[in-house]
């Protein structure tokens, strides 16, 4: 029965693409200010913070309900990756220009798009008068896409904390209750350059490399020996590589880097003894080995129970909206729901329309009907928790 103005959503949506809020280099604050005017306009309590950087401040605000109790967050994160090559977008990635039913544009789908059918949730709210006895804190944040603790500041230091929590991002509607998380290593294998007329006399970092990619190959393979129920095994890939000064020289260094993605079951601390006892082997085999191992981000895995009340009833509404039948759910991606379950201990789910496969590509989109749908969801579900 709820009547969602398709054509105001797609406008709220343009609106937001129009506004680059690219991270890195992590220019959020033109976003930041657009949508502290459009909650200003709603008549809500909202306010800039400029905490965890000055220059880029972060959104929050709250309708308030006659008894302030219980209270559900909605946590979007306002920054985008780069839009990349533009020659070989079919559409300008700043426009959002609408095609098929779908809206096109950096960040369509990851996540501003869940952004924009949050706030004609909203507008739906206030329009229909509907009268809540708690409160609703609108979080938009910046820094998702690096790892950087915008959310985790707003809970932990600003205390904007709640008894639920919703993360935007693109799930296709469905409900995850749990996410993976990663670590992105970095190894630098140190060699000693010399004329390559005489490799000999030197110490070729890139062969080191390969022979830890080698390794990494295996290690791979035993990763798929280990199962979560939702979020099938973990993952390991060599992302780049770098070495090399000029053609004639023997490379004196090689950087490696690793994307591990992590299931709820296994801890950051784990996964950097796994790689750094590869390491130690090698050495023991290769007294020429020398290299240097950072962590560059990392983001934990989160988990909440399957019949968590904050799962159970989303799920509800997304059947109602879709009559489709809703099961507990995996993403394989990292989220900040993992600084609301974590580090606050308030249940979360990950939640938003577009598709994962959509989201950091070319052409990036959202469907109209899953912005739809996703505002559906969201006013139910505000009302069945806090109403």
């Amino acid at each position: 029965m709820i009547e969602i103005n398709s054509k105001s959503l797609v406008e709220e949506l343009q609106n937001l693409i129009r506004i680059p809020s690219r991270n890195p280099p992590g220019e959020e604050k033109n976003l930041a200010l657009y949508l502290e005017k459009r909650l200003k306009d709603l008549g809500l309590d909202k306010e800039l913070i400029a905490e965890p950087y000055e220059n880029r401040p972060q959104v929050v605000a709250r309708l308030k309900g006659s008894l302030g109790k219980p209270k559900l967050i909605i946590n979007g994160h306002m920054d985008t990756v780069p839009e990349g090559d533009v020659n070989r977008w079919s559409f300008k990635p700043f426009e959002g220009v609408i095609k098929d039913d779908k809206v096109y544009g950096r960040g369509a789908s990851d996540i501003k798009g869940g952004i924009a059918s949050t706030l004609i949730a909203l507008d739906y709210l206030l329009e229909k008068d509907i009268k809540l006895k708690g409160d609703l804190i609108l979080q938009f944040v910046i820094g998702e896409e690096t790892g950087e603790p915008g959310t985790k500041d707003l809970l932990l230091n600003k205390k904007l904390v709640g008894d639920y929590g919703i993360v935007l991002e693109p799930t296709s509607l469905k409900v995850a209750n749990a996410i993976k998380g990663l670590a992105w290593f970095h190894i630098k294998f140190i060699g000693k350059p010399c004329h390559a007329s005489c490799p000999e006399y030197g110490i070729n970092a890139i062969f080191k490399a390969l022979s830890f990619c080698n390794k990494i190959e295996s290690y791979s393979l035993k990763l798929k020996e280990r199962k979560h129920k939702l979020l099938n095994n973990p993952k390991v890939s060599v992302t780049m590589i770098r070495g090399g000064v000029k053609e004639n020289m023997i490379p004196e260094s090689c950087l490696v880097s690793l994307d591990r993605r992590i299931i709820p079951n296994e801890s950051l601390e784990s996964v950097k003894r796994e790689i750094e006892e590869i390491l130690e082997g090698m050495k023991r085999e290769d007294k020429d080995l020398v290299y240097e191992c950072w962590i560059k981000g990392n983001y934990e895995p989160a988990e909440i129970p399957e019949d968590a009340e904050i799962a159970s009833v989303m799920r509800k509404n997304v059947e109602l909206v879709t009559k489709e039948r809703q099961l507990p759910f995996g993403l394989p991606a990292a989220t900040d729901m993992r600084n609301f379950v974590n580090d606050a201990k308030i249940p979360a789910v990950t939640f938003g329309p577009g598709n994962l496969r959509e989201a950091h590509s070319i052409d990036e989109y959202v469907e109209v009907k899953q912005l739809v749908n996703a505002s559906k969801v969201l006013i139910l579900t505000i009302k069945d928790l806090l109403s």
